[in-house]
């Protein structure tokens, strides 16, 4: 499944917007380098972003795109700890291996797309599988069911997530996996 290019150029465009970035964004190591920050819970309204042009609307679209390919309700609700993420690395980050925590008889499952693709490295990988994708090419992550981290970026294009967390039954992400497929 690919996003549309007319919903990713708006987000892109903002995110590359270092200005943006500087005061939106958060720095995970609080180090103040900018080799990778985040932006969490974008589906949240917040006035200073909404000012800064922030494509809520295209955020939303996205989401969209992908329940609607998965067969899940317009309704799924994102989860409680990042929501609907945006990550910006650059060159030498990488994703630390790590599985996310899962609230009971569900399973944290995200859904990704990379709307920037570094040169080289920024795959994600998957229970030690690589996993290539194209830009704007969708791929799940059972996140609290298998380690999960990424290739380091290399080069001088950033690498773009878009990141829609939620949580499914084991039902939900067997029907969801097999579509992926």
């Amino acid at each position: 499944m690919f996003i549309d290019e007319k919903y990713a150029a708006p987000i892109r465009e903002w995110v590359l917007n270092k200005e943006n970035r500087e005061r939106f964004f958060h720095d995970p190591d609080m180090k103040g380098v900018y080799s990778v920050c985040g932006l969490p819970h974008t589906q949240l309204e917040d006035k200073n972003r909404l000012r800064s042009g922030f494509p809520y609307l295209e955020m939303f679209k996205v989401y969209q795109q992908i329940l609607k390919h998965f067969e899940l309700p317009r309704t799924q609700e994102l989860d409680r700890e990042f929501g609907a993420l945006i990550s910006y690395s650059e060159a030498g980050h990488k994703v630390q291996p790590h599985k996310d925590p899962n609230p009971p008889r569900r399973i944290h499952t995200r859904f990704n797309v990379l709307i920037s693709k570094s040169e080289k490295g920024g795959e994600a990988i998957i229970d030690e599988q690589v996993i290539s994708t194209e830009v704007n090419e969708v791929w799940v992550c059972a996140a609290g069911k298998y380690t999960h981290s990424s290739v380091t970026v290399e080069g001088d294009t950033p690498r773009i997530l878009l990141s829609y967390g939620t949580y499914l039954t084991e039902q939900q992400l067997q029907r969801v996996l097999n579509k992926n497929i």
